[in-house]
């Protein structure tokens, strides 16, 4: 699934394979990419964060591992 969130602070595109999902950022916070594993069934890193770019990159080390905690807190 490829999915892209384009926003005033930057963009996010991601691909998500059965295992892995591979977010690429061009934001004022980040330019590079990161991996996290797939969430489903559970919410999805950029719906946790209410679709804030510049959350998801303050939080990633959390969400990255979204599907092995039960609560995130996200500042």
């Amino acid at each position: 699934m490829f999915k892209i969130l384009i926003g005033k602070t930057g963009v996010i595109f991601s691909v998500t394979l059965k295992r892995r999902a591979y977010f690429f950022f061009a934001s004022t916070k980040l330019l590079g990419m990161r991996v996290a594993p797939t969430t489903d069934p559970y919410p999805g890193i950029v719906e946790i964060c209410g679709y804030d770019i510049p959350a998801i990159v303050d939080n990633w080390e959390e969400l990255s591992n979204v599907r092995l905690k039960t609560k995130i807190k996200v500042r």
